[in-house]
């Protein structure tokens, strides 16, 4: 079985064992050994920020009623 079948049958991941899944550490691994941190700090803040502006902007405030 290849590492992509494998992963494909794999349950969702939820946030707290996402990083312990194969992909993850797979690009962890590469990023190390060809030395790509900074460069991988950049992307992956590009994201989270991109990511954290589109759930703030989905959001609307309920107004409170007063009785």
């Amino acid at each position: 079985m290849s590492k992509e079948t494998q992963a494909a049958q794999e349950a969702p991941k939820t946030g707290k064992n996402f990083k312990s899944s194969a992909d993850v550490e797979n690009f962890y691994r590469f990023v190390y050994e060809n030395n790509l941190r900074r460069e991988a700090k950049m992307i992956l803040s590009a994201i989270t920020g991109l990511s954290k502006s589109a759930s703030k902007t989905k959001r609307k405030r309920r107004s409170k009623k007063v009785q």
